[in-house]
């Protein structure tokens, strides 16, 4: 029996494989794979390995096999399938493809928790101050290639339009934060002050930003200096911060995303501070009264990065508003000092974001923005030509061109949909119910249409293998303002040595993991459980925020795999894969 056992899960385990990755059934190879498998299943099964299974194991552990499954069953079951056409065929390839799945990311989950929970990555660590300084310095070091080469900074067409708004060329919006505008419009008047130049502006811009992430760089140091982290650590962190392109990349581009991911990882960064010091931990047994120091050090941090990871993203508001709750849990002994906090920083985001707004007649986002996805459903419905009734017809005929929407659907990319309904938004807006009742109907009619259409607009947050391009966007893009880029440096070597680094991650495993949304998020799913299962709740709370950052983009992302709109996790990363081996 216990070979039997061996044998199907070894099996089911090499039938899931070879559906997903489209491997034949002759294939040689599957012969070598299913005798690898048997080998490392007799492993699992071993006493050295089932002895130390406890019930936390097996509860989180099927929790993220059932989560990554439906991933990769989402993605994939096209190819698990093939051509075959008979329903009962399919139901039955894929609940045997899904069983070897559960069984593979089941015991792949089990040996995540036992072997990581054995490291230690604390002790023997450098408390030097001055280390936190040598990372900024060697950040901008390494990241000033980059800013001579795309001078003054990257501008697309996100960028263009705020820069437009400085001048007053369009009217003020918050559809890009009208708090990043503001920075904008603040360097862009102290440059022209001094030189006359706009470049001069947007180049002081860069420079506060090039400056503002590399600190940020430095506190996460700190903070793991804080935490007691292991030498080795603290250089892999600031190799990561420094040397990864993306990084350099994105600080010398004039994006929203790019202070939004940094505000979020000092935000992060503060939050691991508060368990370290063991000031409101609900195992505390007093409350350390803060120092004068920490009052500058941690405290202001945590308030003003949460308050402007609220201004800066529409879903950075989110993300917090949904992460306060457990915050206030975890460290429900002590909610006297930590809730007065949090309701400074929602309070102020929302006086700026209503009160404040109003009274300067900001316009907000548009309605339609909100609705990437499901106006994508729509669209994949008429593109795919499926039936309609005639007032489901006339409903949609007052939003958009019908014939358009089928010719501009793209699957990945909601914008063309919504420019097509823009004209119309008016209509939408008032007509909310109606919409929402159609989308309905149309969708329990027509559910793998909008399987299909929610899986293609969202997949690359979600799953690993999905393609996203990061930091290629190369100098100011074509405008009417008079802006050109001004690069320092050029020249074919230049180009050819940026063209060689942002092509690496698709040739070396593994490196090409820290370029992946998807698995950043398995990722940061695991560094939770870990932190659950070594009874660390407080760890698993510094991940929590970022998991919700991942979440709203699942629920309206206009872009299948913008590398951007989840940078801040990346930026984060030291702190998350640290997150488990902490303790106050």
């Amino acid at each position: 029996m216990y070979y039997l056992k061996i044998f199907v899960k070894s099996f089911l385990s090499l039938f899931a494989i070879m559906r997903v990755t489209g491997m034949s059934t002759k294939n040689p190879c599957s012969i070598i794979l299913f005798l690898i498998l048997l080998c490392v299943f007799t492993k699992l099964h071993s006493n050295h390995i089932e002895g130390h299974i406890v019930p936390g194991d097996m509860t989180l552990s099927t929790i993220l096999g059932v989560l990554f499954s439906i991933f990769t069953l989402s993605t994939q079951y096209s190819v698990i399938l093939g051509s075959m056409t008979s329903r009962l065929f399919c139901a039955v390839i894929l609940l045997i493809t899904a069983a070897g799945l559960l069984i593979i990311y089941y015991y792949l989950a089990i040996w995540f928790l036992q072997a990581a929970s054995t490291l230690t990555l604390t002790g023997s660590g450098y408390s030097y101050a001055w280390i936190p300084f040598l990372t900024a310095l060697i950040c901008l070091l390494c990241w000033l290639p980059y800013f001579l080469y795309e001078y003054p900074g990257v501008m697309t067409p996100d960028s263009i339009n705020q820069y437009a708004q400085v001048i007053g060329a369009y009217e003020l919006s918050n559809h890009h934060s009208v708090v990043h505008t503001a920075l904008i419009g603040l360097f862009y008047k102290i440059g022209m002050g001094l030189t006359g130049d706009p470049h001069t502006g947007l180049a002081l811009y860069t420079i506060a930003q090039m400056i503002f992430m590399a600190s940020v760089a430095g506190y996460v140091v700190r903070t793991l200096q804080k935490a007691n982290a292991i030498m080795p650590v603290l250089i892999i962190t600031i190799c990561f911060y420094a040397l990864i392109p993306y990084n350099g990349a994105f600080a010398a581009t004039i994006w929203k995303d790019i202070p939004f991911a940094g505000c979020m990882t000092l935000f992060a960064a503060a939050l691991m501070r508060f368990l370290l010091r063991g000031s409101f931990a609900a195992s505390s047994d007093t409350i350390p009264k803060l120092t004068p120091g920490e009052y500058f050090t941690l405290l202001l941090p945590y308030i003003v990065s949460g308050i402007l990871l609220c201004l800066l993203r529409s879903n950075g508001w989110y993300a917090l508003l949904l992460s306060v709750p457990f915050i206030l849990i975890t460290y429900r002994k002590w909610w006297k000092a930590m809730l007065p906090v949090h309701l400074i920083i929602l309070l102020l985001a929302l006086f700026v974001k209503y009160p404040v707004m109003h009274v300067y007649e900001i316009r907000q986002a548009d309605y339609v923005e909100a609705l990437s996805i499901p106006v994508q459903q729509l669209a994949c419905v008429v593109a795919g030509q499926e039936p309609l009734t005639e007032n489901e017809m006339t409903f949609l005929g007052q939003l958009m061109d019908l014939e358009q929407a089928a010719e501009l659907y793209q699957p990945d990319v909601s914008d063309n949909i919504k420019n097509l309904i823009r004209p119309n938004s008016g209509y939408l807006e008032s007509h909310k119910a109606a919409f929402f009742r159609t989308w309905l109907s149309i969708g329990l009619r027509h559910p793998k249409a909008y399987f299909d259409a929610y899986v293609a607009q969202t997949k690359g947050y979600w799953y690993p293998d999905v393609s996203s391009e990061a930091g290629l966007a190369d100098g100011i893009y074509p405008n009417e303002f008079g802006l050109h880029w001004q690069p320092v440096i050029s020249g074919k070597v230049i180009i050819k040595i940026k063209e060689i680094l942002f092509k690496l991650p698709d040739l070396i495993p593994l490196y090409g993991m820290l370029w992946s949304m998807g698995f950043l998020l398995w990722m940061i799913l695991l560094l939770s459980a870990l932190s659950l299962r070594m009874g660390r709740p407080a760890g698993a709370l510094v991940c929590l925020p970022f998991i919700f950052l991942i979440g709203t983009l699942c629920i309206a992302t206009p872009v299948a795999a913008e590398f951007r709109y989840a940078y801040a996790a990346f930026y984060a990363l030291p702190l998350l894969v640290m997150s488990p081996f902490v303790s106050d």
